[in-house]
């Protein structure tokens, strides 16, 4: 009876330990980094695609001209055509509304000179013509999803005495910097 129990003893102990080592944990541990950077050369292409001319328009004229002035745009570029104006103290007025679809709001900034190192805004003839600019916007800043509009004002402050022509242009820096002037 003695050796049958140790015989269960030492099966029971052998039982006991085989279990423990059965059920030992072994662990690890493992780990996730990430890293991002953003791509600004397409976040700018992006942008540049959500910020554009959404309307043009030659609003009013006190000019006595015969043929009608024009207001025409694409998704950058805005041009206009004036052709009413006929004497001193007439008036042509135009309107441009730029659209911001981008998920940040935009700055609009004029520089005082254009890429090409020419004054900003331009008029080429300042002894027949004066240009005037104003912003919708007070703050020149566009919001997501907003708009502000650009009026142009052209006005004869000389006498005419002979056919005058001038070119006009105006360079709008668009920005996410806050650079508000």
């Amino acid at each position: 009876m003695k050796k049958r129990r140790i015989v269960i003893v030492a099966f029971i102990l052998t039982a006991a330990i085989a279990i423990g080592i059965g059920f030992a944990t072994l662990t690890d541990t493992l780990t996730i980094i990430g890293n991002a950077v953003v791509d600004m050369g397409a976040a700018g292409s992006a942008f540049d695609g959500k910020i554009q001319f959404t309307a043009a328009q030659a609003v009013s004229s006190t000019g006595t001209g015969t043929q009608a002035d024009t207001a025409s745009f694409t998704s950058d570029d805005a041009t206009f055509s004036v052709h009413k104006l006929a004497v001193k103290d007439e008036v042509s007025t135009f309107k441009f509304t730029i659209e911001n679809t981008s998920n940040v709001p935009a700055t609009v900034v004029v520089n005082a000179t254009k890429v090409s190192g020419a004054d900003n805004p331009s008029n080429s003839n300042e002894g027949i013509f004066e240009v005037t600019y104003a912003y919708s916007n007070v703050d020149k800043v566009i919001p997501s999803g907003g708009t502000m509009d650009v009026t142009i004002t052209v006005e004869v402050i000389a006498p005419v005495t002979a056919e005058a022509t001038a070119t006009f242009g105006l360079e709008l820096h668009v920005t996410t910097d806050d650079l508000t002037p």
